[in-house]
């Protein structure tokens, strides 16, 4: 999908500001010429959104608070106090019937009973290897039994995979008849991006010149670097000496070796 601009512009009837965003131009009236003010009557604190006023009043001036009946624990947010009931005064719990092992998370105990447990065996039938996982046994196969769900043969060899990319470019390579071959010479090869890098590279009919000397190039590239460097008509003077160069940040950094205005001294010495 390309990507398209809005050619609607929404422009600040305070100054120059614009944008093709509705929203942005809120947010800048807002705050650059907004006279509404959210004032906190507890304190200073001004802000010209209302969202950091209530912000601000939950976490500093807050009366609402949630308290532990267990300990003397005590937070604003009733998140943070369900959290530390299920961590330090869960009644819940979740116990292993073949170990000693408690959890108060119900999934931290599956993977328990999983890991030491299980007695569910997932075993290679080419192999010795076995695992309590599904997918780990799937990957095994994959890798080297090539047993994958599917499996997709060479017609011309004994060559097998689970991934059609990887069969595709061993029929191109191995056992392709297609075959492009140069019309200059006797370059072949079975892969048409190589051919046209060849014919860029060796028999191609456009070249790039140079107006200013014989220079020429088949790379549109190679003729801009090559106007930069011997005929850039830009020059860069240095003021206090007769330095010249066409590159600014050479100029720049002749400025800073040799005429720097900016001095750092010692202050232990002259």
């Amino acid at each position: 999908m390309n990507a398209q601009h809005s050619s609607t512009q929404f422009k600040c009837t305070n100054c120059d500001y614009v944008t093709t965003n509705k929203r942005s131009l809120k947010t800048h009236v807002t705050v650059r010429h907004s006279s509404t003010q959210f004032k906190c009557t507890d304190c200073d604190y001004i802000t010209k959104y209302k969202c950091h006023l209530r912000s601000h009043m939950n976490a500093h001036h807050s009366s609402t608070q949630f308290k532990c009946t267990n300990c003397d624990y005590v937070t604003k947010w009733k998140t943070y106090l369900k959290r530390h009931i299920k961590s330090h005064h869960g009644s819940t719990q979740y116990q292993c019937t073949n170990c000693d092992y408690v959890t108060k998370w119900k999934n931290y105990l599956k993977r328990h009973i999983k890991s030491h447990h299980g007695s569910t065996q997932y075993q290679c039938t080419n192999c010795d290897y076995v695992t309590k996982w599904k997918p780990y046994l799937k990957r095994h196969m994959d890798v080297h039994h090539h047993h994958g769900s599917t499996q997709l043969k060479c017609t011309d060899c004994d060559y097998v995979t689970a991934i059609k990319q990887s069969l595709n470019r061993h029929v191109k390579a191995r056992h392709g008849s297609t075959q492009f071959k140069c019309t200059d010479c006797d370059y072949v090869t079975k892969w048409k991006t190589s051919l046209k890098a060849h014919m860029d590279a060796h028999h191609s009919s456009i070249q790039f010149k140079c107006t200013n000397c014989d220079y020429v190039s088949k790379w549109k590239t190679g003729l801009k670097a090559h106007m930069d460097v011997h005929h850039r008509s830009i020059q860069f003077k240095c003021a206090n000496c007769d330095y010249v160069t066409k590159w600014k940040p050479s100029l720049k950094a002749h400025m800073d070796a040799h005429h720097g205005s900016t001095q750092f001294e010692c202050r232990n010495c002259d």
